[in-house]
């Protein structure tokens, strides 16, 4: 048992000892604000000279309610004590604070610099500045910190998290070609062929006369491969009205509703709200009430695009019913967007409170790396390697994000397949 003693109480203090120890550590810990009769592993987070023995971390004042003035502790010129450094107490830096600076996303809220679709610019992230966003930084400070408490005191306080990992899928457009009408159809081929797009007519061609099947119709090999590894997953399907950027077949169609209910059997399945639901309760409302006819009542959700922001896309999942989330992640990058691979709450900073939404980070999205990044699969598989190793070191959640369409082996995803297998094999 660790006691954690504070002179101060706040709502983003309860918040962050729960996220370190219970969340993420999964130990056990008590928090009072009573210096008397204090024993065992005390962990000071005051500016007090206790007369026992205790492992002090120097407040910053960061962690008091309704404080949003984060620039003035962040250094992001210096490389070894970036984020809210401390000369006095047994640490360098007050990692609760930065911790707590880091998972709530404060950085996001009220930014006026979005890209085109609406979201937050990845390279205006501190993580990112500071070429910290590949790894998990706030387990591994965690796990520091248990460590000097270990050495401190001269105990062996062990976590008992284990790793694990498990694939997602974002199901935007469930097949290429088939099941989406001839006025459709006739608007794609001429598209493909003002575009010479030939690939694609060639493809359209082939999958017309039988000669291949639909390139994104992916789904018994994505489910063998599953069984096969005993991994569990989620899949979220996009049932949105057609749109510029929502293409999936109408929620309607016998067939995808087939498809869900088959893949409901044996994993989980959500809602990917639409682009045009971003930040729109009512529609957002309507596209869980489709995937709720069809399954039984879901209650996650991934963003389409990625298209969120803090804090209203959070508090309208939550009005919506929706109690966990898997968009934390970059759409332009691979890493670590909150600093860690552990799910936390959505701490809603504009009402000053821990929610019941909880947020599930993932890693990297297959788009990302071949689209954006234009790395190959080979090179795809090591660096993929590389960040589940550091997530493995904590005993973390490793997660990312794939799509049907992108394990279809042909075209732009030919090789493919092999960085999707080796993600999960390694």
């Amino acid at each position: 048992m660790i006691t954690v003693y504070s002179s101060v109480k706040s709502s983003r203090l309860e918040y962050v000892l729960h996220f370190i120890f219970e969340n993420l550590l999964e130990i056990e810990f008590k928090w009072t604000q009573d210096s008397t009769n204090l024993e065992g592993v005390i962990l000071n987070y005051s500016d007090e000279i206790l007369p026992f023995q205790n492992y002090q971390i120097q407040p910053s004042g960061f962690l008091v309610d309704g404080n949003w003035d984060f620039k003035k502790y962040i250094f992001l010129k210096n490389k070894s004590n970036y984020f809210f450094p401390e000369e006095k107490g047994d640490h360098d830096f007050d990692i609760l604070s930065s911790i707590f600076f880091i998972i709530s996303r404060m950085e996001e809220y009220y930014t006026k610099d979005y890209d085109e679709h609406q979201r937050f610019i990845s390279s205006n992230s501190s993580l990112v500045k500071l070429n910290l966003e590949q790894n998990p930084i706030v387990d591994q400070w965690c796990f520091s910190l248990l460590s000097q408490l270990n050495a401190k005191f001269n105990v062996e306080i062990t976590s008992p998290r284990k790793f694990h990992q498990y694939p997602t899928f974002d199901i935007d457009n469930a097949y290429a070609f088939k099941y989406k009408g001839f006025s459709r159809s006739f608007g794609s081929f001429f598209k493909d062929l003002i575009s010479f797009r030939f690939y694609k007519l060639k493809q359209r061609l082939e999958f017309l006369i039988g000669k291949i099947k639909d390139p994104y119709d992916n789904y018994d090999y994505i489910l063998e491969f599953l069984k096969t590894n005993q991994l569990k997953s989620i899949f979220f399907f996009l049932l949105g009205d057609y749109a510029k950027m929502d293409k999936n077949i109408n929620h309607k169609h016998p067939y995808l509703i087939n498809l869900i209910r088959s893949i409901s059997k044996k994993h989980l399945t959500g809602i990917h709200p639409s682009y045009t639901s971003f930040n729109n309760l009512e529609i957002l409302k309507m596209e869980i009430s489709r995937i709720d006819k069809i399954t039984s009542k879901t209650s996650i959700s991934r963003f389409h695009y990625l298209k969120f922001n803090f804090p209203t896309s959070y508090q309208i999942l939550l009005k919506a019913g929706i109690k966990q989330d898997y968009s934390m992640g970059f759409s332009d990058r691979i890493g670590f967007r909150a600093g860690t691979c552990t799910p936390f709450y959505f701490y809603d900073l504009e009402n000053e409170c821990t929610t019941d939404l909880k947020i599930f980070p993932f890693a990297y999205m297959d788009g990302v790396l071949n689209d954006k990044l234009n790395m190959t699969p080979e090179y795809s598989s090591k660096l993929i390697s590389k960040i589940k190793h550091e997530v493995r070191k904590v005993n973390g959640a490793f997660n990312a994000v794939w799509h049907n369409e992108s394990l279809s082996n042909q075209d732009r995803w030919k090789g493919w397949r092999s960085v999707f297998e080796t993600t999960w094999l390694d």
